[in-house]
């Protein structure tokens, strides 16, 4: 990731293409159990934390990551009255520095950042924003993830490699990963998804792709 801004994508829409979400999303409610603790990274507006609040029950826990200030007050606005979820308005990464998210149109794109906090005339906002790394997180909060949702639109090796101290622990039972080919091939990073397999199996996870953009890796049982 380059030291001058970090992108991430935010949807102009409020519900997922459900032919191609329909697959990823079976396989989130097959993992998620009642009393997990799930992290959600890259939440938006929350479609899938709403889920993942409902299948862990008020014994679980849901940490949801999202950067942009925005989204997070429209999950504010969509889950009330949930004490078991909790809000990081933080982009997950490789690194703990302040960082830069570009807004375009509703989207979030990549760019060298040259500005702060205002517009310009083609319509782009900078916003000012935390990058930290999962690892942080967990010795903050004192606790490991059991599932983890990854979805950073191009930025999937970050977060990883930013887990990579929680990812050896017994208790983080599946990381569940969208991987945006077009992106990372955009940032020059096109072996980016080899190396997030080699990653994942190096932690003791078993891999699978659930169809030809959504990776699932599991833990083997015994």
């Amino acid at each position: 990731m380059g030291l001058h801004g970090l992108a991430y994508r935010v949807r102009a829409t409020l519900k997922p293409n459900r032919s191609y979400e329909e697959p990823f999303r079976h396989a989130l409610e097959n993992t998620v159990k009642p009393g997990d603790t799930v992290w959600d990274v890259g939440a938006n507006v929350g479609i899938y934390t709403e889920l993942f609040c409902k299948w862990v029950g008020p014994q679980g826990n849901v940490v949801a990551f999202e950067p942009n200030p925005e989204p997070i007050a429209r999950i504010k606005d969509r889950i009330k009255d949930c004490p078991w979820l909790t809000l990081e308005n933080v982009a997950l990464g490789a690194r703990d520095e302040r960082s830069t998210l570009i807004v375009e149109n509703g989207y979030t794109v990549s760019g060298h950042v040259q500005y702060n906090g205002e517009t310009d005339n083609s319509g782009k906002l900078a916003i000012p924003i935390q990058l930290t790394t999962g690892d942080k997180v967990c010795g903050r909060i004192g606790k490991s993830p059991n599932v983890v949702k990854v979805d950073v639109e191009g930025f999937e090796e970050d977060v990883l490699l930013g887990l990579d101290h929680t990812l050896l622990s017994p208790l983080v039972r599946a990381v569940l990963i969208e991987v945006h080919f077009q992106q990372l091939e955009s940032r020059g990073e096109s072996k980016a998804p080899i190396r997030i397999q080699e990653f994942l199996r190096s932690k003791g996870f078993r891999l699978k792709w659930i169809d030809a953009n959504h990776l699932l890796a599991e833990r083997p049982v015994g």
